[in-house]
């Protein structure tokens, strides 16, 4: 999270949090500041004469009441005044009662004090500030995470919503209500890229391999294939968004399929790359008991979402999912033209 505009500049907030790490650091830059005060009064010294020269550490006291606080401001005040008093007045080292000294010291004690009460009072006032714009910002930085993350979940339901309106529009066997679900499936999926780009990502890429992996996992802990028995291979790869979510589809559905098998059954999760096109495969590898994707229909919807072809095989040790897919998005089919619409 960056500084406020309006921190206590011109100190670096890192600099002051390690002086502040270190217990009596305050009081001991405040006394830093008045021996410099002392350096800058003992080299003008021929111009100010053997007086009272408070003039020169004004600035220690105001600078430590701004940088360190109100009680090593104090310090600086108090030490200031032994010094300048003690040491630097007409008789040093002796008690001076004389009416200009007098004068002089108590005009050093009030300003000191009032300036290091306006100080301390806008340090508070700055620190106060700065804490409510730290929490504000990390209330309004949360916020939008999860407005991020509901955007996404919204976005990847619409693209399942496409995917199962596709679906049926394939089961449907009168031809008009056919074509209105498949043009409501069309703009749907239009309505979910429209959606991804409202969220700020509509070219973001997922490493497939980590992807699978997490989704693996995931089904693993909700009573699917068990993780040790899953092979993910995918190299370095990494897919668009979009085909993120309709390849997770397809390997949870064939994870949710495989939980019942024998335990010897193994699966094997490739995603290769052709050139213009990808083609993930799901090899399921034990004995006869392999059992293939219970939801083929929504294997075939999510297939010809994504512009691809599905081909399934089956063994009598094994059984094989294999998708080929264009390695961009594809155009979304154009709507047909219909009397009704469910849009």
């Amino acid at each position: 999270m960056t500084a406020p505009a309006f921190s206590l500049a011109p100190r670096p907030a890192a600099a002051l949090a390690r002086l502040q790490a270190i217990p009596g650091a305050r009081y001991w830059a405040a006394v830093a500041l008045v021996l410099v005060a002392l350096g800058i009064r003992l080299t003008a010294s021929s111009a100010m004469g053997n007086g009272y020269g408070y003039t020169c550490f004004y600035p220690a006291v105001i600078l430590a009441a701004y940088w360190l606080g109100a009680c090593p401001a104090l310090l600086a005040t108090g030490l200031s005044t032994a010094i300048v008093y003690a040491f630097l007045g007409p008789a040093p080292l002796h008690w001076n009662v004389d009416g200009r000294g007098l004068v002089a010291l108590t005009s050093f004690l009030l300003s000191s004090v009032l300036l290091i009460h306006i100080l301390s009072t806008i340090r508070s006032q700055f620190n106060q500030l700065a804490a409510t714009h730290a929490r504000v910002e990390a209330l309004a930085t949360s916020q939008a995470e999860l407005f991020h993350e509901h955007a996404q979940r919204t976005t990847d339901h619409l693209q399942l919503i496409s995917a199962i309106l596709q679906l049926r529009a394939r089961e449907e066997a009168d031809p008009m209500v056919s074509r209105v679900l498949t043009n409501a499936a069309s703009r749907t999926l239009l309505i979910s890229r429209a959606h991804r780009e409202f969220t700020g990502n509509p070219q973001s890429r997922i490493p497939f391999a980590a992807f699978a992996r997490k989704l693996v996992q995931a089904s693993t802990s909700r009573g699917g294939l068990a993780a040790d028995r899953v092979r993910i291979a995918a190299g370095d790869l990494d897919v668009p968004l979009e085909h993120a979510t309709a390849l997770g589809l397809v390997l949870l559905e064939y994870l949710t399929s495989l939980k019942d098998c024998p335990s010897a059954t193994n699966l094997a999760v490739i995603l290769a790359d052709d050139g213009d096109s990808r083609t993930l495969s799901l090899v399921a590898a034990g004995d006869s008991g392999v059992a293939p994707p219970r939801d083929i229909p929504l294997f075939e919807a999510i297939s010809e979402q994504l512009g691809g072809e599905l081909l399934i095989t089956r063994g009598a040790t094994g059984c094989g999912v294999r998708i080929r897919f264009p390695a961009t998005i594809q155009p979304a089919r154009s709507p047909e033209p219909a009397a009704v619409s469910l849009h």
